[in-house]
């Protein structure tokens, strides 16, 4: 009977991880997420449709899906995560890098969106800290 309330209470928690499982065709594999989002340009701060992928703890992106134009990344160890109000955009969120001190922001489709990456990119980031000051996956 316990494992029947673990079930109910984790089923948001796991849900990235389950996805796989019941549906093969998704993107979900583990700490792995693909799709297009918007991304501010950090000179000219125009929104530009980028490709993006999170594989273990770095998120690439490029400007189409094939794996050789995903040439740019962006360091999610210690990075600071958070939704963001910028530009009057809806559904945007803010990576700040503090590897390598840049802070980037993006554009979901949708909150749902929205909310698969965050949770995707928390789970990645926690996963890069090894255990070290372990912290809880709280998305700002």
């Amino acid at each position: 009977m316990a494992s029947n309330s673990d079930t109910v209470s984790d089923s948001h928690t796991n849900s990235l991880s389950n996805r796989s499982e019941s549906q093969p065709d998704n993107d979900f594999t583990h700490n792995e997420l693909k799709g297009w989002l918007l991304k501010r340009g950090r000179l000219s701060r125009k929104w530009k449709k980028q490709w993006f992928q999170l594989k273990n703890c770095d998120l690439y992106y490029g400007n189409t899906s094939e794996q050789s134009s995903l040439k740019k990344k962006i360091p999610l160890t210690n990075a600071d995560l958070s939704e963001a109000n910028v530009d009057k955009k809806q559904y945007a969120f803010r990576i700040k890098s503090k590897e390598n001190g840049r802070t980037y922001y993006m554009q979901a489709e949708n909150e749902s969106e929205q909310n698969d990456w965050m949770q995707a990119i928390c789970f990645a980031k926690a996963a890069g800290s090894h255990g070290s000051n372990s912290q809880a996956c709280v998305i700002q």
